[in-house]
């Protein structure tokens, strides 16, 4: 618990030197934070948004108050702006698991999942739109929302797959006993105005990060919490409502450092049993890309880092 930090690789993610805080907690207000930092489509502007906490430690999920704040730094992450409140007509909790999505177009998108009640965590996913670099933020969007008012929604990620076209992925669960499904995909076509229905992807992965590789080719990278554990690594192909995996691989092996347990019956439970996760990516300038997770090992919590090629 605390505040956000940030480091500093000029190697290609060799070596981090930590850099300093971004938000630090507020002792006062007794708040913590975690931001997420993403480049501006013109590289001058570093976003870190994410959610501030207000909730006592023996809160569980869903619980509490949050609200979407983000910093900003227009000189290579050495200052940052005061945090900024994006106002959201919405009155429960929130959980934030994707940085700002700058567009091409200057669009950003500020997406959460709403946290309704006990009964319907995670029902709806939507996005914060500004037009302006985020000095405003005057529409928003749904990215997720079961028609069938069955399923929620929990840890989305964005990306731009080109310029106006757009995905979201989703761990899936029931609303109500949080039993994990199959992860589901929403596409948009139209710059982020608005998105598909809800699609399978036929993983069961809660955390899933997709990264474009070009119009229908996505390297995925996903928790797999059910037989052989550990962070996965498909190579895909997404042509419409098909979602076909070409490869699969184990980014990290987390069944050689513990097994799931066996006597979990909700997926609420099973967050706080979790000891490897939020797999996470990014394409460098030279083309590799960067991916990284969290983990516990011999007691203590660390990030991780792996360097990929793909050659597809």
């Amino acid at each position: 618990m605390g505040g956000t930090d940030w480091s500093r690789s000029t190697d290609g993610g060799k070596n981090w030197e930590l850099q300093g805080t971004i938000l630090d907690e507020d002792s006062n207000l007794k708040s913590t934070n975690a931001l997420k930092l993403s480049l501006s489509a013109d590289g001058k502007t570093i976003f870190a948004y994410g959610a501030r906490n207000y909730r006592d430690i023996n809160s569980r999920f869903g619980e509490g108050k949050d609200e979407p704040v983000f910093c900003s730094s227009h000189d290579g992450g050495n200052n940052w702006s005061n945090p900024k409140v994006i106002d959201l007509p919405f009155d429960c909790p929130l959980e934030i698991s994707h940085g700002i999505l700058p567009l091409n177009s200057g669009k950003l998108l500020a997406p959460a999942a709403l946290l309704t009640s006990p009964e319907k965590l995670g029902d709806k996913v939507i996005a914060a739109v500004s037009y302006d670099q985020g000095e405003s933020w005057p529409e928003i969007v749904t990215l997720f929302q079961d028609p069938s008012g069955l399923n929620g929604y929990f840890e989305q990620k964005l990306a731009e797959i080109s310029p106006g076209e757009l995905i979201a992925t989703a761990w899936t669960v029931t609303l109500g006993d949080v039993r994990d499904l199959e992860n589901s995909y929403v596409v948009s076509n139209d710059n982020g105005n608005s998105w598909s229905e809800p699609m399978k992807t036929g993983i069961m992965g809660q955390t899933m990060t997709p990264v474009p590789l070009s119009a229908d080719r996505f390297l995925i990278l996903y928790n797999r919490r059910y037989g052989d554990q550990g962070i996965v690594m498909n190579l895909v192909e997404s042509k419409g409502q098909k979602w076909e995996i070409v490869f699969e691989g184990l980014l990290y092996d987390a069944l050689a450092q513990k097994e799931r347990p066996s006597d979990l019956t909700s997926g609420v439970d099973e967050f706080y049993g979790f000891e490897f996760g939020f797999p996470t990516a990014i394409r460098l300038s030279d083309g590799n890309i960067l991916a990284t997770y969290w983990m516990k090992k011999d007691g203590r919590f660390g990030i991780m880092w792996t360097k990929l090629r793909v050659d597809w």
